[in-house]
């Protein structure tokens, strides 16, 4: 079922400028701006306001990660939420976002080229973030045998 959604209205109520990609500079970035409305249209109405309203929040609780608000990021973040629907409940789910640093993960993964987009390395590698101990204890397991 596809929402309708008003997406300016949802971003305005976040403090993100949603503006037309023609306009953006690399150079002259800023955060809390957002070039790709068509992404965000297409989270929207895929799962509504209250999911994009919080992606936004999620991405845009420290200044650097507001600068942060790319499609492939975007989407990471949203297809988190979809997949791990209990981190909605999560009372620290804030302030764990905000100690991740959204733009060095995002550089990293760019940099390696893995061959496969972007967006889905980002999501794998944020949601290890939110692991319980019991994986990651299995995940250093791993890496001790190899």
């Amino acid at each position: 079922m596809r929402h309708r959604v008003n997406i300016h209205k949802i971003a305005r109520e976040c403090s993100v400028r949603l503006l037309d990609a023609h306009e953006h500079s690399p150079a002259s970035r800023r955060p809390f701006e957002c070039y790709c409305k068509r992404t965000v249209r297409e989270i929207g109405e895929e799962y509504g306001e209250g999911h994009l309203r919080l992606v936004f929040m999620l991405m845009t609780g420290t200044k650097a990660n507001a600068r942060e608000l790319y499609a492939d990021m975007i989407k990471a973040v949203s297809r988190l939420i979809v997949t791990n629907p209990g981190l909605e409940k999560r009372r620290t789910l804030v302030d764990e976002f905000n100690s991740i640093d959204l733009g060095r993960l995002r550089r990293n993964v760019k940099a390696a080229n893995f061959g496969i987009p972007n967006s889905h390395v980002l999501q794998v590698l944020i949601t290890t973030k939110f692991s319980k101990p019991v994986q990651s204890d299995l995940l250093d397991m791993i890496e001790d045998a190899a």
